[in-house]
């Protein structure tokens, strides 16, 4: 009787797990009604996940943001019947909360939470439906030009045009006889520098701070942290000298490569023995440091002239 009753409630299981598989569309398949599934959670998907300037991420960057037209009306009722507790800039005051964090408008998609919240508002606020979802579309529009880190709209502006050639190249020329042609010549290893780079920051980046191998400015020292590839002195207790490239300094221990290649390591006890690192861009350094002053003209003065050597 009991192994009858166990066959039983099997085929009932069965039945009804076929019956279940049997009314469940596929995953890429539009159920019956023609709606389809809400997106899973997760990157890319759950709210905002489609129709946004970049996939995944918070809401505020990927949900897509209403047209002009809507926007400049949402704003207009903003202003009329909500910034006087929220303020004009959606930071909240004294008689109203900050929209800047509400989960209600960062999870909002196109009016449905903040319309349910304007109906709900106490004092009551009389608007009609599409009002409401103008307001919540400008809302979404303030909040898509926030910060990373939840900074507040408009700490990190986008689009800036930066003018890097503001200094004299005339007077660049000069500075540069004076302060650099002891080591480098524009006819010479700095021949055409300003078509090598892709705009003028970039060359200024690289002339100031000449730390690349590949970057005529510097030594190419500091590859790998600690002076790694830099030129070094090993001079032990008995006055025994070894040279080579340094690989590796710590209170420990010295490594350098010697001329012939060969690896060498040698404990260290202190000070002892002495270890000697030349940094390549020493003079370098010591130029920039020349070169300041409270404006910045000299290095947009040789910028300007530097951005001539084409």
């Amino acid at each position: 009787m009991t192994l009858r009753y166990r066959m039983m409630t099997l085929a009932a299981s069965s039945l009804a797990a076929a019956a279940l598989l049997a009314q469940t569309p596929p995953a890429n398949q539009t159920p019956p009604g023609g709606q389809a599934a809400p997106p899973q959670g997760g990157r890319g998907g759950g709210r905002g996940g489609g129709g946004g300037g970049r996939r995944g991420g918070f809401t505020q960057f990927t949900r897509p943001v209403a047209s002009q037209d809507v926007l400049a009306r949402g704003k207009a009722l903003y202003e009329t019947n909500c910034a006087s507790c929220h303020a004009a800039d959606l930071r909240g005051a004294p008689n109203g909360t900050s929209l800047l964090r509400s989960g209600t408008a960062l999870s909002d998609q196109h009016g449905e939470l903040v319309a349910k919240a304007v109906a709900g508002h106490n004092p009551k606020i009389n608007l009609v439906e599409t009002d409401s979802v103008a307001i919540a579309e400008y809302l979404h529009s303030v909040l898509a030009t926030s910060g990373g880190q939840g900074s507040p709209p408009g700490r990190n502006p986008v689009g800036l045009q930066l003018n890097i050639l503001v200094g004299d190249a005339k007077a660049g020329e000069t500075y540069f006889a004076k302060g650099c042609a002891s080591c480098h010549s524009v006819t010479g290893d700095l021949k055409g520098i300003a078509s090598k780079y892709s705009d003028p920051r970039a060359l200024q980046n690289a002339w100031v701070a000449g730390a690349s191998a590949a970057n005529p400015f510097g030594g190419g020292g500091g590859r790998g942290g600690g002076g790694a590839g830099n030129p070094v002195t090993v001079t032990m207790a008995d006055g025994k000298r070894f040279e080579g490239k340094l690989v590796r300094k710590d209170d420990f221990l010295v490594i350098l490569t010697l001329a012939d290649g060969t690896r060498k390591s040698i404990a260290r006890n202190g000070d002892v023995p002495k270890v000697e690192v030349k940094d390549p861009n020493e003079a370098h350094k010591k130029m920039v440091l020349a070169l300041d002053d409270p404006e910045n003209k000299n290095m947009h003065d040789v910028t300007a002239y530097l951005a001539t050597v084409k």
